[in-house]
């Protein structure tokens, strides 16, 4: 009878948007099933979960960190095989590796982790919240800190490498930082104060340093991307923009006041902001086109075939917009909606509820 309900409710639209949903030649996916993680207590209002599930490379481990501190791997069935308990919230998408998952936790360690057991192979305390997801480089683990700082620890053993930090911008910052990006030698950081820096991979120096985003209250870069040589941020007080990965020379921008998330796939950069999903060429930024989001952005963009996927708050749920149009097909709201990054495998798309219900949905 649940599984019955949250489909039913899951293939429907807002009354508001009935009209204007164009109708679906199929289905876009069906849910098999659904497994409680965290419990919602009494008093609870609005909580978010941010901890977005990720999939290992052979599809036999969903990982997924909740807001009470525990690490869940479950099987591709919903069954558990193991639990781990922080010190904090997780708020971010696991990294997995040769049997390991890396994840960062708001009590300030980088942990890693067997991943057929869960056993703590070793941890590297930062002393600053993690809530981004971590990245692989050259047997480095850098991960950036919810402070403006990124580290870097052997992969192997957890042992400091390197960190670059940047003060603090002063005032209020949009929550959430922006997860590295990495290729062969450098790693990509963006900071609250609109900067963005490409570090050396093995030694953490500095090769450029750009500030990209213009004035105003809020200068947070929540979100970067890497492709064919070119890095896309999106800057929170007014800009999408493109620069070179090379020297960091800006290639163009373009004004988007509010933008927060972005991905490049499919030949396009796809972005978010406060009021409108957009798709940019990535040659020049001219836009393909531009639909209203209905909520508030949270987790990363992910695309899966022909749909982009867009988490967006507590009462918009999980949107699926088509990649080529930018038509909103369907939504998936279990009820208290979808802030977390969803994770995928294949056809199999895990979306991690705000009430901390885990979802298995296959697409068609």
């Amino acid at each position: 009878m649940v599984l019955a309900a949250l489909a039913a409710l899951a293939l429907s639209a807002a009354p508001a948007e009935i009209g204007r949903m164009p109708a679906a030649p199929r289905e876009i996916f069906r849910i098999a099933w659904m497994k409680q993680l965290a419990a919602t207590e009494f008093g609870d209002y609005q909580v978010l979960e941010l901890g977005g599930p990720g999939v290992d490379a052979t599809g036999q481990y969903v990982v997924v960190g909740t807001r009470d501190g525990w690490l869940h791997a479950l099987r591709p069935d919903g069954a558990i095989a193991w639990e781990f308990q922080a010190g904090g919230p997780f708020r971010a998408t696991p990294l997995f590796e040769a049997g390991t998952v890396y994840t960062g936790n708001h009590d300030g360690k980088l942990y890693a982790l067997e991943l057929r057991t869960g056993a703590v192979r070793w941890s590297y305390d930062a002393r600053e919240q993690l809530g981004t997801s971590p990245k692989l480089v050259n047997g480095l683990v850098v991960v950036a800190s919810l402070q403006d700082t990124v580290f870097a620890v052997d992969a192997a053993t957890g042992a400091w490498k390197w960190h670059h930090r940047r003060d603090l911008r002063e005032g209020f910052t949009v929550q959430g930082a922006a997860s590295v990006r990495t290729d062969a030698t450098t790693v990509y950081a963006a900071y609250s104060d609109g900067t963005v820096t490409a570090l050396e991979a093995a030694t953490g120096q500095v090769r450029w340093e750009q500030h990209l985003a213009p004035s105003g209250a809020y200068q947070d870069i929540d979100s970067i991307a890497i492709d064919d040589g070119r890095l896309f941020a999106a800057a929170y007080s007014g800009a999408i923009l493109a620069v070179d990965t090379a020297t960091g020379k800006t290639l163009w921008s373009q004004p988007y006041a509010g933008a927060s998330r972005l991905v490049v796939a499919q030949g396009a950069v796809l972005a978010v902001t406060n009021t409108e999903v957009v798709s940019l060429s990535p040659r020049d930024g001219r836009p393909n086109w531009k639909v209203p989001l209905r909520g508030a952005p949270s987790g990363t963009l992910v695309v899966v075939g022909r749909w982009l996927l867009v988490p967006s708050g507590i009462e918009n749920g999980l949107q699926f917009f088509e990649v080529a149009s930018g038509r909103l097909m369907r939504v998936l709201d279990p009820g208290s909606g979808v802030s977390a990054t969803p994770g995928v495998f294949g056809r199999r798309v895990y979306a991690l509820s705000n009430a901390g219900n885990l979802l298995a949905l296959d697409l068609d």
